[in-house]
């Protein structure tokens, strides 16, 4: 074989091998990431001004078995008024754990609500796991829901409120038909892989994510279009959403929750927050301007 034909196979073999690696490096930090920990959430949360009274509140953690009995670290954050029945559980972001719910904690406490705020799975306390960013995890929610009609009673009054990823898994909950009122879903996506496929695009990456899904789902076992909240809300049969995006997100574009609004049957709006990146509307409306969006749900009482 003549030098030149070695030195272009050689030049193919690394084209490939850097591929390869390129898309695994990719693949793993979706389905495997490296999440905050408690106490960075809470410095981050504390930083930005969106810790409130946290410190100040009733609380009560457990644990609660989710899909193959993963177990899911949960906190209670009590009403004021310990006889109310309404509950809201808040469903943190990508990398986030349940401290990083505590941002809308006050919105739904002042209501009345007490708030159950949980790691999603291998995110915070719990251990270690691969994420579909909704797909498993929404079944995971589907335990909590029932776990909180067991624990605080079937005449509970229960809604569902998610940031990014939590939106997803809110949203793709829906499929199931749960015994709930109301959702809140802040800057949510349509469909994973759609997600990621608009992210390269971009980047100008796109020839990544064939050998990107490939790894994710032969690899892993994740199938990024079954993480799909777009699917799930068009078969929602009586909830009410509140889309919330921030109008400067650069990261989960608007238009995602404008398409899910329009493929969802039910009552809903959508509220484009202005000068809001990604998962900053609260930050940037505050308490009572977050409370005042949440509000045009029509059935958050």
């Amino acid at each position: 074989m003549k030098w030149w034909k070695i030195i272009g196979l050689g030049g193919v073999f690394m084209l490939v091998l850097a591929y390869v690696g390129t898309s695994f490096y990719f693949a793993k930090s979706i389905v495997k990431p490296t999440p905050m920990t408690l106490a960075e959430e809470e410095a981050w949360e504390k930083e930005h001004g969106l810790w409130n009274d946290f410190d100040q509140y009733e609380v009560e953690e457990y644990t609660v078995k989710g899909v193959d009995d993963y177990p899911l670290h949960v906190t209670l954050v009590k009403a004021a008024d310990p006889n109310s029945k309404k509950y809201v559980i808040i469903t943190h972001g990508f990398r986030s754990n349940r401290n990083g719910a505590a941002k809308y904690v006050e919105v739904y406490r002042s209501l009345g609500y007490h708030c159950i705020i949980y790691d999603v799975r291998g995110h915070g306390k719990n251990a270690p796991a691969t994420v579909t960013l909704g797909n498993v995890e929404s079944k995971d929610l589907l335990y909590l829901i029932e776990d909180s009609y067991q624990r605080y009673g079937s005449d509970s009054y229960l809604g569902l409120q998610g940031e990014s990823m939590g939106s997803s898994i809110s949203l793709n909950a829906l499929q199931y038909q749960p015994k709930v009122q109301f959702v809140v879903a802040d800057c949510g996506f349509t469909n994973l892989y759609d997600l990621i496929a608009a992210g390269y695009q971009a980047n100008h990456v796109s020839f990544l994510m064939p050998g990107v899904s490939w790894m994710t789902k032969h690899i892993y076992g994740v199938d990024m279009k079954e993480t799909s909240a777009i699917d799930a809300v068009a078969n929602n049969q009586s909830i009410p959403i509140t889309f919330i995006h921030g109008a400067d997100d650069r990261f989960i574009l608007p238009e995602n929750s404008q398409q899910l609004a329009e493929k969802n049957p039910t009552p809903d709006t959508v509220k484009l927050v202005d000068g809001a990146a990604h998962a900053a509307s609260r930050e940037i409306l505050g308490v009572a301007g977050y409370q005042a969006l949440v509000q045009q749900n029509p059935n958050v009482k």
